[in-house]
């Protein structure tokens, strides 16, 4: 538990799990009683915060794969550029 801040993503899942509990939670709890209105607030609590960690992991995912894709692209532009060059030069006749 003293590392939660190492994974990612679990920050801003966890304190959007938990602020969203709470506002449901004091809402609930104004039409009805502390313990439905707990229930509710844990739920969103656990709905909320496995939501935005799934988004933000797809998101890290897609980031991490379009990065690669760019990495192992560089080599093969560079080659290519180099391959061009000789043949934009004029020929001396």
């Amino acid at each position: 538990m003293r590392k939660i801040d190492e994974i990612p993503c679990a920050r801003n899942s966890l304190l959007s799990g938990i602020a969203s509990g709470a506002g449901v939670g004091v809402i609930r709890g104004m039409s009805a009683g502390a313990f439905v209105a707990s229930n509710w607030a844990v739920g969103t609590f656990m709905l909320v915060s496995m939501g935005t960690w799934s988004i933000c992991r797809r998101a890290r995912e897609d980031e991490r794969r379009k990065l690669q894709q760019v990495v192992e692209q560089i080599p093969a532009r560079f080659v290519k550029k180099q391959e061009e060059s000789p043949a934009d030069k004029p020929a001396d006749s």
